[in-house]
Formats: C-alpha cells, structure tokens, sequence
C-alpha cells in the first residue's frame, strides 16, 4: 500500500513499516518515501538503522517547526496525521502552526492500522512464536501451582518463565483464585491458593515485537458440580464461536455462536465482554469480536475467541485462544491443554 504525506506518530505503526525498535522520532512518508524528525539525542541510532533508506532531520528549535519547514521543501501542502497514539492537544497545535503556512491537515487514523489487520508470513511466524512460548510456560507453570501460594507467586513464576524464555509480557499478567476469578481484569494480589479452589491464569508474552494472549481456567484439587458446569458451558461456547470462524464471515456472528450458547443455559448477564480481538503488534487490536461489530474476518487475521462467565463473589470461568483465520477456517495457535 502506498502513503502520501503521512505523519506517523505511534510507535507501533512506525515499526510494522521500518522495523525501528527505538521509539522517540516520527515518520513522515512523502511520495512513498522515508523522512524522519527526531531529536539530537538519538540521531545516531536514527542513522545506524535508516542508513540511506531515509532522510533525516534534526529537530533544532521545535518539532512544529522542523515539520513546517519540511513541509514547505518537499511543497506538502495536505498533511495527514495518524492520530493513534497523540494527544488532542498536540494535534490542535500542530494543526494551528500548519494552517498559518497553508499547509492542511488531516486527521487519520485507519490507514495503518488497516494494513495491519492482515498478517504476512513473517508476522504470523512471529506470533506463533510467541504463542508456543506462552503455551509452554502456561504449562510449566501450572504443574507448579500448590495450596499456599498466592496469586502474586504464581504470577512471578510465569515472569520467571518468560525471562528463562527471552521475552516479556504483552500485557500485565492475571492470576486470578477463588472468588477473584469472577473479577475479569483482577489484579493478582496476596490471596492464596487454598484445597479444591479454581485458578484463572490470563497471560500472553512479545516474540519479535508480537503478541500471544491465551486464559486457561483450572482447578486445585476436587472440583464441585456447579465449577464443573460453567467450565463446560464456558468450553462449548468457546469451541462454537471457534467453528465459526471462517474468512468473510461477520465478527459479530462469532460473538453472537458463543452468546447464544450461554444464553441458553441462562447465563447471558454473565458473559460481560465481547468473545475477543485482533491480535498484533498491540495485543488489543482490530477487528472487535463483538456483538455489535461489522467486520468481516479475512484470511491472514489473527484473533482472540475468549468467552466467559462470571458469578459475583463465587468464581469465574474463562476460556481463550489466539487463533489464525485461514483460507479454509482458522488455525488455533495456542496449544496449552484445558
């Protein structure tokens, strides 16, 4: 895809096209070209990774100004600006000092990000990566988990794990026991793991700058009957939005498979999110698996199928994978047993 005047201020979206790993400079791409605007502090990593592929400058009084400037050698007269990841009030000033010089600009938000929702080879390779290293350290991990430990020491091991590994985390770890499982977003803490109880282990690591992101819900001990039914309901909603999964179909139809399937059994006010997301270089990205989304799956996408159920001040259950869509359906990634 090609770009013309596109200022690129989110860190994300600079490296899904340079492969920049340092952050602190912005890209402006100009009749498919590379110019950077960064400061004097880290010009020589700017040089050492561009080499000749880019023209640089240095920021000597603001970066408005650089960018005026700039504007007006190459005679960009229509800029537009990603907006992913800058503030309003940078905009607004930036679009203020612009429009004193006849320069215009646009707000844009889609044009990367779009071009992102469909993994290459190399990016799923990645994400595979990262899918197989959190799968093993789920599972290394689990063997471990004993009465007496708390949320925080299983949530270190699984940090332990990661760094034995060589990557880190893609989003802040959730374990999750007894009563705290009905909380989606807990945060781990000191409770610990007592006889017979339920733990909700929510975690994903960064292979190569991508993300995994996989929940297994598990239990110490002699399981009661009323866990045993909402793991299985969990479970076969999850498997039904899995089938679903399929290039050009409507994310909100998968939302819709694994809703229906908790509704059923009287459990619809407990499903309190969507059944998932893209997955990426952010580990939240498009496409929404929601129910009130219209994008349609396309064969190279990766996503979460992740339903849930959550009975307050009793226990939680839910079920996630990241998953491939394919030509043909869909590939799940993560291997970690049930």
């Amino acid at each position: 895809m090609k770009f013309t005047d596109l200022l690129l201020t989110d860190s994300k979206n600079i490296f899904y096209l340079t492969k920049a790993t340092f952050e602190g400079f912005w890209l402006l791409i100009h009749n498919n070209k590379y110019i950077v605007i960064t400061s004097q502090m880290i010009f020589g990593q700017v040089k050492n990774h561009f080499k000749n592929s880019a023209k640089i400058f240095v920021i000597k009084k603001s970066f408005s100004d650089e960018l005026i400037e700039i504007c007006k050698k190459y005679k960009i007269t229509n800029l537009h600006i990603d907006t992913t990841n800058i503030s309003y009030t940078l905009f607004n000033l930036l679009n203020i000092k612009l429009k004193e010089h006849k320069i215009q600009v646009y707000p844009d938000k889609n044009s990367i990000i779009e071009q992102r929702t469909i993994k290459n080879k190399e990016e799923i390779k990645n994400i595979k990566k990262a899918c197989d290293i959190v799968s093993k350290v789920f599972e290394t991990v689990k063997k471990k988990v004993v009465p007496g430990m708390t949320e925080l020491d299983i949530h270190f091991k699984i940090e332990e794990e990661f760094a034995k590994n060589h990557v880190v985390q893609s989003f802040k770890t959730i374990v999750a026991s007894g009563p705290n499982s009905a909380n989606p977003h807990h945060i781990s803490g000191n409770r610990k793991i007592r006889k017979n109880d339920i733990v909700l282990i929510d975690m994903g690591c960064i292979y190569n700058g991508y993300c995994s992101d996989l929940t297994r819900t598990f239990f110490i001990g002699k399981e009661n009957k009323q866990q045993v039914k909402i793991w299985n309901i969990v479970k076969q909603a999850h498997d039904e939005a899995l089938i679903k999964v399929n290039q050009n179909i409507k994310t909100s139809d998968i939302d819709l498979s694994a809703r229906n399937k908790i509704k059923q059994e009287g459990y619809e006010k407990n499903f309190i999110h969507t059944t998932g997301h893209g997955v990426g270089l952010d580990i939240h990205e498009a496409p929404v698996i929601g129910s009130k989304s219209n994008e349609i799956l396309k064969k190279g996408m990766v996503i979460t199928i992740e339903p849930g159920i959550y009975l307050e001040k009793k226990f939680g259950v839910r079920i996630e994978d990241t998953v491939l869509v394919t030509k043909n359906g869909y590939k799940v990634l993560t291997s970690a047993e049930y």
